[in-house]
């Protein structure tokens, strides 16, 4: 006996304030003309996961537990970064993909370490550049943080980005030099330098930020459960998935099991 089920996906109706949940009732038939109606669940559009931002935390205590130089361990956490985004194109929905890559506190570090770590940026961005994935992707790369931070690695950045300026299929952004509290400070000054203080709402406010969408989901690795001063204003609504594995011990099943996670929550934004 061969039966056919027909489900349906829809947004939320624009008209109403409550999300429909449930479609009209479908008939499914099997070969001996049997027929009843099933409810089948909707998924709403707003519901899907469509920005997904990570905190890749632990690399320096990676090294320490593996006996690793920083150089060592930072290559590693470079190259879980590749894997990641392997990962984040094969998510159906998914439109943007924003990683904590140098935070403004960051630069407190020891001179050595920044430099170790500018190297890495420079070499990985020119590389990444040129990496066939990005292009055959049409994968828009950007480096969202305080410029003037950033002078030792101006060039690779800029190549990155030039290379995939054009690009509308996904966006991949790289906050360096970044600061959530820093983000708002700079986007009221540029607002208020534009004289658009009286018409500023909460919708329109977000596109004066180094990057405007709201997060959906946020990962943080390295057993700290605090969004360390990341996208404080996008991840209002943001499911929370926080793993104790060190970044350069993350794998594909915690990355699979985070996507669970947002799938399973249910959103109603105050709703």
């Amino acid at each position: 006996m061969e039966v056919i089920i027909i489900a349906a996906m829809r947004t939320k109706d624009t008209t109403s304030e409550t999300p429909l949940r449930m479609s009209t009732p479908v008939t499914v038939k099997n070969k001996n003309t049997l027929e009843f109606n099933i409810p089948i669940p909707i998924m709403e559009a707003d519901s899907m996961l469509q920005s997904l931002a990570i905190t890749p935390d632990g690399n320096r205590r990676y090294a320490k537990k593996y006996n690793l130089t920083l150089e060592e361990s930072y290559r590693k956490g470079f190259e879980k970064a590749e894997e990641v985004f392997d990962w984040c194109l094969e998510v159906p929905d998914l439109k943007s993909a924003t990683i904590y890559a140098l935070s403004t506190e960051n630069f407190r570090r020891n001179r050595n370490e920044l430099e170790t770590l500018f190297f890495l940026y420079d070499y990985y961005f020119k590389k990444l550049a040129r990496n066939s994935k990005i292009h055959n992707n049409r994968v828009r790369v950007r480096v969202v943080g305080r410029e003037t931070e950033l002078e030792p690695i101006k060039e690779a950045i800029m190549e990155l980005q030039n290379a995939t300026k054009d690009y509308d299929g996904y966006t991949l952004n790289i906050a360096l030099g970044y600061g959530g509290r820093a983000e708002i400070i700079d986007a009221i000054r540029k607002v208020a330098s534009r004289g658009k203080i009286s018409s500023l709402t909460e919708d329109n406010f977000s596109q004066y930020l180094y990057q405007p969408d709201d997060i959906d989901l946020m990962i943080r690795t390295g057993a700290s459960h605090r969004l360390s001063n990341f996208l404080l204003w996008q991840t209002s609504y943001a499911e929370l998935y926080f793993l104790d594995k060190l970044w350069p011990e993350f794998e594909k099943e915690d990355f699979d099991n985070a996507i669970a996670a947002y799938n399973d929550a249910k959103k109603n934004f105050g709703k």
